[in-house]
């Protein structure tokens, strides 16, 4: 008898379909149904009743369906056990980022991975959200950490990875860099440093703007650049104005090259998502998911 045969007969009776069960498992329905088959073949009994679309247990699926729960209890326990006993969590780990995870909470976070798991290899590759999404559904990274939720496919589960906080910059001779704080509308007219279409932070900001009641005019666009450092840099030249992550200018702003100014009646605040496929995760991605839920970054005071 397989193992899985098992496993899939648990997720149909506790999804109460073959079609949710197959999707649950990322198998075809006719996979599933075969599955079911070759176990009741096994035992030589019918263990499951299909009335419409739904599934129910017969007498002998009882009492296989409780013995099949305690057989996969104890085979997760063992897997546990002996991954504690071996530590044997190696591999490579692919991840995807966008840029602000990308650039400025993940090294330190892999850096402090990889000094608990040394045998495991990160490759940490850096787009903006949507294809850091694309890549995730295409099978190309395991994970992903991405500055907004929601992205497209019903596959996906996002968690909170961290917290951040967009701030507006200024050049320090700007006529705004001595004010405390502004309202949405003197924005107006200013010439804004944007983030590329597509990026995570860019709807961000353009979300919360709109909220407060301020839409972006795209004449006030001068340039769309595709880094955070870029749009630091250009502000610091005194191409325009922006709102960027707190974890990109502290030192800019120690330094006199920028100015903060607090916009009023916007909430600037966000999380940083880890995402990921929902099927099973290789043991280095597990890892890397259990160790960021434990070592949640924090970001820098603006």
């Amino acid at each position: 008898m397989n193992i899985n045969h098992l496993i899939t007969f648990i997720t149909t009776v506790e999804k109460g379909t073959l079609s949710a069960a197959a999707e649950e498992l990322h198998l075809t329905q006719p996979a599933v149904s075969k599955q079911l088959q070759a176990l009741e073949d096994y035992f030589g009994l019918r263990l499951l009743e299909r009335r419409g679309r739904e599934v129910r247990l017969t007498a002998a699926g009882e009492i296989c369906y409780r013995h099949a729960r305690i057989i996969a209890s104890h085979l997760n326990q063992t897997r546990r056990e002996l991954a504690e006993l071996t530590q044997l969590v190696r591999g490579r780990l692919l991840l995807g980022a966008s840029t602000t995870p990308g650039q400025y909470i993940l090294p330190r976070l892999i850096g402090a991975f990889r000094r608990e798991y040394p045998r495991v290899e990160v490759i940490l590759t850096i787009a903006d959200t949507q294809e850091v999404v694309q890549r995730l559904q295409e099978g190309e990274i395991d994970l992903g950490v991405v500055g907004a939720a929601g992205g497209r496919g019903k596959n996906l589960s996002y968690s909170r990875l961290a917290g951040d906080e967009l701030v507006l910059i200024v050049p320090p001779g700007h006529r705004l860099a001595g004010a405390t704080a502004i309202s949405p509308g003197e924005l107006k007219e200013e010439p804004l440093v944007w983030r590329e279409s597509g990026s995570g932070t860019r709807r961000v900001v353009e979300e919360r703007l709109a909220a407060a009641g301020f839409t972006v005019d795209p004449e006030q666009i001068v340039m769309e650049l595709g880094s955070t450092e870029a749009i630091v840099s250009a502000v610091e030249a005194g191409l325009g104005i922006s709102l960027v992550t707190s974890w990109a200018v502290e030192k800019s702003v120690k330094l006199g090259r920028l100015a903060v100014v607090t916009l009023q009646g916007v909430d600037l605040k966000r999380d940083l998502y880890l995402v990921r496929r929902r099927q099973p995760l290789s043991p280095a991605a597990e890892a890397f998911v259990n160790f960021a839920a434990d070592h949640q970054p924090r970001p820098l005071v603006s």
